[in-house]
């Protein structure tokens, strides 16, 4: 069981992610859109069995979020609304409520799909741009044609999608994984459990999460001792030319298939490109142990 935070009772249902890291490049608000809308179209689409009502919310730097009668969404998918807010975005979401628990908004199973981008945010520190650019989308399990129970055919559209997204935007890393977390939530589930605080994200040195699949760039391939090092994981793992000396590992052709011995045998070899944070991943599991707080991730 995984919640909103320590301390919180959301409990989230497992999903399919995927998404990327951008801080080395700028792309524009179209790009991205662009971007999001094709993992709607050639994913989502693709993958969810069951009746979705759409969202599509867009926020501004003079938005007033506090506000109950500030303006920011739309009812449906609004790609105009997305880019017509006549300023820099700051966000983008289109969230997908399954439409027979409408009015449910409490039930875990109630918005089973989100496609997300945060925009980069000027601070006083880290890299000054609060963690930079974050594009992805999750997708229930549980809403998945067949209950989810072919991941290999979701791989295979989820894949050309985010090595797409890789390119278009000039991302620096990003990861794939079947665990309980959505794309509305900027941090990887390696940051949540280390204490990672994204503002201080630097994926141009280190990764930003890792899973079924993870994107390194030639910076991250070279701190874990190179292609051979990666290779070395586990006799499933597969390699693929990701561009500009980019590579996009895979734990075998299933999500599903993936053991936490296979994680963790993953999470050895990329020790060097992780980031570090304020709690160690022994400190965490010894927490959840004791019963101190319900999240459960794969890492």
């Amino acid at each position: 069981m995984t919640t909103d935070g320590e301390g919180g009772d959301h409990v989230r249902e497992p999903a399919m992610f995927g998404g990327v890291v951008v801080q080395s490049s700028q792309p524009s608000d179209e790009a991205v859109v662009a971007v999001l809308r094709d993992g709607l179209e050639r994913v989502v689409a693709q993958c969810i069995g069951i009746d979705l009502s759409w969202t599509t919310t867009a926020v501004v730097a003079s938005d007033d979020l506090s506000s109950e009668d500030t303006d920011i969404g739309r009812p449906g998918i609004d790609w105009e609304f997305a880019l017509g807010r006549g300023e820099p975005l700051r966000s983008v979401t289109l969230t997908g409520m399954a439409t027979a628990l409408e009015g449910y908004d409490w039930h875990p199973k109630w918005l089973p799909v989100t496609v997300h981008a945060r925009m980069p945010v000027s601070v006083a520190h880290g890299r000054g741009d609060g963690g930079g650019l974050v594009v992805g989308l999750s997708m229930h399990r549980w809403a998945m044609y067949g209950g989810g129970e072919d991941l290999v055919r979701v791989a295979e559209l989820l894949t050309p999608w985010l090595l797409d997204a890789t390119d278009r935007l000039g991302a620096d890393t990003g990861y794939a994984t079947l665990d309980q977390v959505t794309a509305e939530d900027d941090q990887s589930p390696w940051e949540r459990v280390t204490r990672c605080a994204p503002s201080l994200r630097d994926v141009t040195r280190t990764l930003w999460g890792y899973g079924w699949g993870t994107l390194l760039s030639p910076v991250h391939v070279e701190a874990v001792g190179g292609l051979d090092a990666l290779r070395g994981v586990l006799p499933t793992v597969e390699l693929r030319d990701a561009g500009s000396g980019r590579t996009w590992l895979t734990l075998g052709p299933d999500p599903a298939a993936v053991r936490p011995e296979d994680i963790a045998a993953l999470r050895e070899v990329l020790a060097p490109a992780l980031p570090v944070g304020s709690r160690t991943l022994e400190e965490w599991e010894r927490s959840v142990a004791l019963g101190e707080h319900p999240e459960r991730y794969v890492v």
